[in-house]
């Protein structure tokens, strides 16, 4: 029987294992150690210590019985000799990183087969992390003495993406999350690459020491698991830890930072045509821009207590706003001058249209923030956020306006767009939790049709004249 104590350990694995917060506020989580804990924890009744070591001094202390336990461990011939497997509880993909634009490692990550045959021939570099096991072909080539120049040993997977930055190394194999988290937040993904295919991918197992723990306690852990699936807490752990970092890395793509930004500029836009077609003042103009812009967000972080309002967080919105509001008021001052204002500043249809590209935009942002606060249920939240994010700006607009008729609230399908659309992504996020496999590609793929579905059904609503359901 294990003892009432579990010795682990964990070193720089984001999302799986890492340090959150700053200073002395650094507290240990992720997705493993999560999982871990409500396991060991919550079910058994066991108590876990995580310290800080080295994966392969995390594999030797196994073997010798100073730890217990591992998590996030593949299976290889070499740790069946001192470790008991659980069952798995996840997988991993391997994929190929390197510097884009380079020759030397461009027709390695063509194609598997490239990669096989260039493998053991080329002279290109390898960054290896110290006892990771990337599969049996790496593991043959790490272990052939010949080939002992060609590999970068490094700590952890950080250090050596660091070196392919740096270019110590042409290629590094990591795992395909790890990978995107850390040059996500190192902002090196405009400069690295990483392969279509997958060198390895394979089921991840606990690992337990077979001189501290016994088959028996293995079982208990399984079963742990197993609990864990059927109460629903192993999805929203995945959801928790790894749709944030999958949101993150679809919204610090260059496309959807464009759309943002266009939505920022359309939804004030749509505040600046407002004011010049009904006399307002260049104060009255900055409000009618500013609230749709910002409005909708700001209120969202409020309801849900968010630690630091989006609107704080980066002055871009504000500045643009301020920009848009300034340009247009010399731009409405000058041309009375040199000839006739152009029809199109006075015409409706165009600030629903800009209204339309916002709120496809937005409808994203809101589903992304539910996911990033954890608010549960997200079917619920995420649709709920969308609205208020693409909808709310709109409505304090119209408040301020004087506008009793309210159209967002009373005739017009707008709102009701959102939160359709949030809901068809909230449902597709939280289905893709309890899958096995976690590619970056499908979840921005689902991104980009929330936005192509939103902004088509709200154009298609304007030029049907779909009106909402009274309440009657």
């Amino acid at each position: 029987m294990g003892r009432e104590v579990i010795q682990g350990g964990w070193y720089p694995w984001d999302p799986y294992q890492y340090l959150d917060g700053k200073g002395d506020r650094r507290e240990l989580t992720g997705l493993d150690v999560q999982l871990l804990r409500e396991a060991f924890q919550g079910e058994l009744g066991m108590e876990l210590e995580l310290t800080e070591v080295s994966w392969s001094q995390h594999q030797r202390d196994l073997r010798d019985g100073s730890r217990d336990v591992a998590g996030g461990a593949f299976r290889t011939d070499e740790r069946e000799t001192y470790s008991y497997y659980s069952k798995p509880y996840r997988y991993e993909e391997v994929v190929l990183y390197r510097r884009r634009f380079d020759p030397r490692s461009t027709l390695a990550l063509s194609n598997p087969n490239a990669f096989s045959e260039n493998l053991s021939s080329s002279s290109s570099k390898i960054g290896l992390v110290k006892g990771y096991f990337y599969g049996e072909q790496i593991a043959a080539f790490a272990a052939d003495p010949s080939q002992a120049k060609r590999i970068v040993w490094a700590n952890d997977h950080e250090a050596n993406l660091k070196n392919l930055h740096t270019g110590r190394v042409d290629l590094a194999p990591v795992d395909r999350l790890v990978g995107a988290t850390i040059a996500w937040k190192n902002k090196w993904t405009d400069q690295l690459a990483v392969s279509d295919f997958n060198v390895f991918r394979g089921p991840i197992h606990v690992l337990f020491s077979k001189k501290t723990t016994t088959p028996a306690l293995v079982k208990r852990f399984d079963a742990a698991m197993a609990q864990l699936h059927r109460d629903g807490r192993y999805n929203q752990i995945v959801q928790h830890y790894l749709f944030p970092v999958l949101l993150a890395l679809t919204v610090g793509q260059d496309w959807f930072y464009a759309l943002e930004v266009l939505g920022t500029v359309a939804f004030a836009m749509s505040g600046v045509l407002m004011a010049h077609r009904e006399d307002f003042s260049l104060f009255g103009a900055f409000v009618l821009a500013a609230l749709p812009a910002v409005g909708g967000g700001l209120m969202r972080d409020l309801i849900i207590n968010r630690d630091v309002p989006a609107v704080l967080r980066s002055p871009i919105s504000l500045f643009v706003v301020i920009g848009l509001v300034l340009i247009s008021f010399v731009l409405i001052r000058i041309l009375p001058r040199v000839g006739r204002i152009p029809e199109w500043m006075r015409m409706a249809p165009v600030i629903d249209v800009l209204d339309a590209i916002a709120l496809a935009a937005y409808t994203v942002v809101g589903v992304i923030v539910a996911v990033e606060t954890r608010c549960e249920p997200l079917i619920l939240w995420g649709p709920a956020l969308s609205a208020l994010t693409g909808a709310g700006g709109s409505i304090l607009r119209d408040v301020v306006r004087g506008d009793t008729t309210h159209p967002t609230l009373r005739r017009s399908v707008y709102a009701e767009i959102a939160i359709v659309w949030g809901l068809a992504l909230s449902i597709f996020i939280t289905n893709y939790a309890s899958s096995s496999t976690y590619d970056p590609f499908k979840l921005q793929v689902a991104v980009l049709l929330t936005m192509l579905g939103a902004l088509a059904t709200r154009l298609l609503v304007m030029r049907r004249r779909i009106s909402a359901p009274l309440f009657r």
